[in-house]
Formats: structure tokens, C-alpha cells, sequence
């Protein structure tokens, strides 16, 4: 070969070697496998948050002339206080999830209240029933705080949905007064005091998880509490005592509640994964 013909030919080598390594470079370059975790969102973790809505109680109350109806000469006086009034609060507590659906947890609740009522009635005259002139009985109660503490049960009904039941301790912070008197037996008993009555706590909701963070709620509680009482001696009649009583304590209570979840990076139970 001569030597114009090797260097044609060299030429044209390197120019097909160019127009390859060209081409080779304008190709798509095809990107690896990868794998790419989406979480569901976590319940697990602590949470703070404050609740409002209504609580509406229901409650016996009762002067029970001692020491008895026949001694006394006169019935019982007996009503029904079933005040309804706003209520506000405060709650926390800790989740945990056990598994994909399933959230047990414990909370704490303080709210403030200020359901008041009152009932008051003659005296009538024992056994014949006529009413007793210049005499009158009188009981009311306020009930100004509830508190619990409670478990929870629920299922997530979806990822950010979470249907529970509840139930626990309850406590009530009442005010109570009550008067009777008689003008013309110089009869006056008056009390007034506070106490705060344990019983239980029973309830339920739905918890919406709005983002990672913030979470809000509509729940019921239903609160059965104890009983108060108080005995009266009157200076001018110690012989015949006032006593007063109030029971069956019932307090529903209907609130929203929004909370603040702290440690929503915990892993979550389930988790779905996309591939690429």
C-alpha cells in the first residue's frame, strides 16, 4: 500500500471511531434500580392537645328530714338538677401501634366547667301529706371540673383514621349549698362545701391524622360519679337534724379536640414500597 493510501485509510478509521464515540455519548443512559420507602403515618408517640364542647349532667338531690319522717312530721323534699354549660380543656397522653391496625395508648384530661342548678320544695306535713306553712328546702350544685385518665383502644379504619373506645377513672369538682327552715319552729339548717367525687369514665371517638404532626378528634365521655352528703344540727332543734343528699351523678360530655404529636419519625407498622 502505498503511503496516500495508508493515510486515507487512517483517516477514515478515525473518523469512525469519532462518529461512534459520538453516538455512543447522545444515548440515553438507563438509571439503575432503586427502591423508594413511603410510610404510612406513625401513631406511636406522646401528644398534648385542648378540647372544647358541652357537658350536660344529671343528678338527685334530696332533704331528708331526721331522724326520721315520722319523728320530724315531714316527707322528704327530693328534685332532679340537670344543667348543661361549655366546657374546655386540656389532654396528653402516648400511643403506641402495635400492628398495622391496631393503637393502644393512655390519656390524661383536665377540663373546666360550670354546670349549675338548683331544686326546692314545701315540706309537707307527715302522714297526711298537707303542706307544712313557712317552710321551705333548698339544694343546688355546681360542678366546675372533670378529670380522667384513661385507656384507649382503636383501629384504623385508614392510614390517618383511627376509631377508638375509652375508658378509665373520672373524677368532678362540685360546689354544693343547701338551706331549710321552718319560720315558725325558729328551724334554719343552711351547708355549704366542696368536694371532689371519683367514679368511672366510658367513651369513644374518631382521631383524624390533618399531617404528620397535627391530629384532631371528636369524642364522647360519659363520667359516673359518686355521692355527696351533709347533717345539719340546729342549735334551736338538735333533736331533729337537716340531712342532705345528692346522687346518681351522671355527666356527659361532647367536645372536639385538636393535638400536637411530637415523634412522628418513628418507624411506621407498614410500610409500601415503590420500585422503579
Amino acid at each position: 500500500m502505498s503511503r496516500l493510501g495508508f493515510a486515507l485509510f487512517t483517516a477514515a478509521a478515525l473518523s469512525s471511531g469519532c462518529v461512534g464515540a459520538a453516538r455512543a455519548a447522545d444515548m440515553p443512559t438507563k438509571a439503575p434500580p432503586y427502591e423508594a420507602a413511603v410510610s404510612a403515618p406513625g401513631w406511636t408517640g406522646f401528644y398534648l392537645g385542648g378540647n372544647l364542647g358541652g357537658a350536660w349532667m344529671t343528678q338527685d338531690a334530696a332533704w331528708n328530714p331526721l331522724p326520721s319522717p315520722a319523728a320530724f312530721l315531714a316527707f322528704p323534699v327530693t328534685g332532679r338538677l340537670d344543667p348543661s354549660h361549655f366546657v374546655g380543656g386540656v389532654h396528653g397522653g402516648y400511643n403506641w401501634q402495635l400492628a398495622p391496625t391496631w393503637v393502644i395508648g393512655i390519656e390524661g384530661d383536665y377540663s373546666w366547667t360550670g354546670a349549675s342548678a338548683s331544686t326546692q320544695g314545701v315540706w309537707n306535713f307527715f302522714p297526711s301529706g298537707g303542706p307544712v306553712p313557712g317552710s321551705l328546702s333548698s339544694l343546688s350544685s355546681t360542678l366546675d371540673a372533670l378529670s380522667s385518665v384513661r385507656g384507649r383502644l382503636g383501629y384504623l379504619v385508614m392510614p390517618n383514621a383511627l376509631v377508638y373506645v375509652t375508658g378509665g377513672a373520672g373524677w368532678g369538682h362540685f360546689n354544693y349549698d343547701a338551706s331549710a327552715f321552718h319560720v315558725a319552729a325558729n328551724y334554719f339548717a343552711n351547708t355549704s362545701f366542696s368536694k371532689t367525687q371519683a367514679g368511672f369514665v366510658v367513651g369513644g371517638g374518631l382521631e383524624w391524622a390533618l399531617t404528620q404532626n397535627w391530629l384532631i378528634r371528636g369524642e364522647y365521655l360519659y363520667y359516673g360519679l359518686g355521692d355527696a352528703s351533709a347533717t345539719v344540727v340546729v342549735p334551736s332543734n338538735p333533736a331533729f337534724p337537716s340531712g342532705f343528699l345528692w346522687h346518681n351523678t351522671g355527666v356527659q360530655e361532647a367536645r372536639l379536640g385538636l393535638s400536637y404529636k411530637f415523634d412522628w419519625n418513628v418507624p411506621a407498622a407498614g410500610q409500601y414500597w415503590a420500585h422503579n
